[in-house]
Order: C-alpha cells, then sequence, then structure tokens
C-alpha cells in the first residue's frame, strides 16, 4: 500500500488503516478485533432491549405486576395461585430476556469457531465488508438502518431483517481520535445514535 502513494497508519490492538488516494477522496478504515463469549452476551443484551417487541412486553407486565400488587394490598388477604404467577412472570421475563437467553446464545456462539476467530471490518464508500478466516460479507450502507453507540459496543441495525445486527466492540479503537475518525466515515452513510 505505501508503494502506491497511499498513507496508511496502523495500530496494535485493533489495526486501523486511513487510506487516503492521491486523486481520489476516497476514505477506507479497517478495523480487526476477536469477540469473546462476554461480547456476544453484551451486545445480545443490548440488542433485546432496543426492540420494541421486548419494550412493550416489559412495560405490559409491569402494569400488570403493578394491578395484581395493589389488589393484594386492598384485599389484604393472601393472593391467590393466580396472583402468585402474575407476581412471579415479570421478573422471570426480565430474567430470561436480559440473563439466560443472552447466556445461552452466548455459549452457543463461542461453539463456534467461525464466531470467535478475528474479524476484519473494512468500511469503505460501498459499505461494510466484515470477514475473516472463514467468510466474507458486504453489507452495502443502503441496506443499513443505523449504528448504535453503547458505552463499550458499536452496534450496526439491518434495515432489511430487524433481527439482525453485527457489533464492533470500542476496544478495537487505540486511541478517542480514531474512534471519532471511525464515527465521522459512518456519518456520512448512516445516522448514528
Amino acid at each position: 500500500m505505501l508503494g502506491s502513494g497511499n498513507h496508511t497508519a496502523g495500530i496494535s490492538s485493533g489495526i486501523i488503516s486511513l487510506c487516503f488516494g492521491r486523486r481520489t477522496l476516497s476514505e477506507s478504515m479497517i478495523l480487526h478485533y476477536t469477540p469473546n463469549q462476554q461480547d456476544y452476551a453484551a451486545v445480545l443484551r443490548i440488542f433485546f432491549w432496543i426492540r420494541t417487541g421486548t419494550r412493550v412486553s416489559l412495560g405490559s407486565l409491569a402494569i400488570a405486576f403493578g394491578l395484581i400488587l395493589y389488589v393484594i394490598i386492598a384485599q389484604g388477604s393472601p393472593p391467590t395461585i393466580f396472583e402468585l404467577i402474575w407476581l412471579l412472570l415479570p421478573p422471570l421475563f426480565v430474567a430470561f430476556v436480559f440473563i439466560i437467553q443472552p447466556s445461552r446464545l452466548a455459549n452457543k456462539a463461542v461453539q463456534n469457531e467461525q464466531l470467535v476467530t478475528e474479524a476484519t471490518w473494512e468500511l469503505n464508500e460501498s459499505g461494510v465488508l466484515i470477514s475473516n478466516r472463514f467468510s466474507s460479507i458486504l453489507m452495502e450502507w443502503d441496506s443499513l438502518q443505523k449504528l448504535l453507540v453503547t458505552r463499550e459496543y458499536y452496534l450496526l441495525l439491518s434495515k432489511k431483517n430487524r433481527n439482525t445486527f453485527r457489533f464492533l466492540p470500542r476496544r478495537a479503537f487505540n486511541s478517542p481520535q480514531q474512534e471519532d475518525q471511525f464515527l465521522a466515515l459512518v456519518r456520512k452513510y448512516l445516522p448514528v445514535r
């Protein structure tokens, strides 16, 4: 790459390269990272939380929980089996959605070598090329809905399949400046929230 007149900057734990061609103003960025079990569990919790269906279910269960609790307190008598079930349902739902299911799926993910091998993200004007030693997929910008920013991850949400997302750990960046360059590049094509 240096021989072609392009300038390349690399970093160790998450190599980022910014390439600026001589005659073109196209930018590209390359990131490397290796996902782990904790990554999968964390991003699944985040993804489940942002889904409208999960929020509607939690809201409905919270209302039902409050109503049943009010009835039990107002009656002053021990709760019935029906009331006990409704009192247990919300915490069981939360435990399932945010603890059991993400942990179970993360355990499955780490058993699949394709999901825990080093991944490369290459961002350019065409989209995001995500590859590892087993496969590659180009996610074109117009097929993507947005980039969701969280404390530890970036989630790239699909427009075509609302149950599909890709994630990038923030640890892939070596400095805030490199992360800012990534965000500036993505903002050219997608909303960032």
